[in-house]
């Protein structure tokens, strides 16, 4: 493996050094090293495939097509020039079909798209039945409407959280190449670089903890108020911490095989 290489792994890898930040992050940091000593690069790889696709059956259950962020876009989400409401409203926007259409559905009811697909069928077609509901309780269909499409929104931003923390993650790794190659390329430097990059690093991790940890919070406050499971939210975090503890191992194991 080429240093510049060599480097960027130890740039990541020193995010196990930050057990000390909270408990959680420890526990976090215990698993990455389970994992780095239990499983090679290979299957690292195969079983962070494996937990994306928790997220991702959480976005076909919510209708929210695939997107995958050009290199261009992942750098203006790590640099804050898109932002995160801006890329969620993107993937939204987006009806599995062409531009062109995407403009004019976004002029159509909320109705139409409702976050689950249940839904969007009996907005659209039962109407006579959610009448009575709601003169009975007024405004229940609404509430519950408009907590399914908040839901639905708060998919799409995890999913844009992942593409923005990689994007900074990429940044910070790309900054501790540059200055590496620039200068001596001796291991001492490259211990100092890596080091450098410490609070950078750990200060992503804790800002990327507390959004995740928000829209956890409101994905428990909406599922509990429409008397749903809070499955949905428990599979984000997981999913989250799972991504994190993988990444970490991979990193780290990859390192060490180079």
């Amino acid at each position: 493996m080429k240093k510049a290489g060599k480097i960027a792994l130890a740039v990541v890898g020193v995010v196990l050094v930050a057990g000390a930040i909270t408990v959680a992050v420890q526990w976090n940091n215990i698993k990455a090293v389970a994992y780095m000593m239990t499983m090679d690069t290979d299957t690292l790889d195969t079983r962070a495939e494996e937990n994306r696709k928790t997220l991702e059956k959480a976005m076909e259950d919510y209708k929210i097509p695939t997107y995958t962020f050009s290199q261009e876009e992942m750098a203006q989400l790590a640099s804050g020039e898109l932002s995160e409401e801006d890329a969620a409203a993107l993937l939204l926007g987006e009806s599995g079909t062409d531009g062109a259409e995407t403009g004019s559905e976004a002029e159509t009811p909320e109705a139409s798209q409702s976050g689950t697909p249940s839904q969007s069928p009996s907005a659209s077609q039962s109407q006579s039945s959610t009448q009575p509901s709601q003169s009975t309780a007024p405004g229940g269909d609404t509430s519950t409407q408009e907590a399914e499409e908040e839901l639905r929104q708060l998919v799409a931003t995890m999913y844009v959280l992942q593409a923005t923390y990689e994007g900074k993650l990429e940044a910070i790794v790309q900054e501790a190449i540059d200055e590496y190659t620039a200068g001596e390329h001796t291991s001492e430097n490259r211990t100092k670089i890596v080091y450098s990059k410490y609070e950078a690093l750990t200060a992503l991790e804790k800002e990327c903890d507390q959004k995740v940890a928000d829209i956890v919070s409101r994905m428990r406050e909406l599922l509990k108020s429409t008397g749903q499971s809070e499955s949905l939210a428990d599979e984000v975090q997981k999913t989250y911490e799972e991504e994190k503890s993988l990444k970490k191992a991979y990193y780290i194991r990859a390192f060490q095989e180079g």
